[in-house]
């Protein structure tokens, strides 16, 4: 069978040839560059926001007596949104980059996150009160 269809390919090939029309390239199979999210639902790798260029370091707390560090993250400032859901007043777009405590309840949860330990390497909102900037 594989080699009919490597056989009609060239017969394809040459006829379009023959009439000075090209094929475009085989496409290549295998692993290729890294694969680039475009519904925002990753973390850039780099840490770098390319809409932004924002990479603060900062630490996300939730509500105790005292505070409790939860994780540790990068925040996107300029963005107005998370998963196409508009920030309100008083929240920012975050990338966790190392969970702390895997078991704190996210105070702006979603149907995928609920809890700090479901959100590694993920955007999400986080409220501006509980969050920290850390020294570089």
């Amino acid at each position: 069978m594989t080699r009919q269809l490597m056989a009609s390919f060239s017969q394809m090939q040459s006829q379009f040839q023959s009439q000075g029309l090209a094929l475009p390239p085989e496409p290549e199979v295998g692993p290729s560059g890294a694969c680039v999210s475009t519904k925002e639902s990753c973390v850039d790798p780099s840490g770098n926001d390319t809409e932004t260029g924002d990479s603060d370091k900062c630490g996300l707390y939730v509500e105790k007596n005292p505070s409790l560090l939860v994780a540790l993250v990068r925040l996107y400032e300029g963005s107005i949104a998370v998963h196409n859901i508009p920030l309100l007043h008083g929240q920012v777009k975050v990338g966790v980059k190392e969970v702390k405590d895997a078991e704190a309840r996210v105070p702006v949860p979603t149907d995928e996150v609920t809890l700090v330990g479901q959100a590694l390497k993920i955007f999400l909102a986080w409220l501006t009160h509980l969050m920290k900037h850390l020294s570089k």
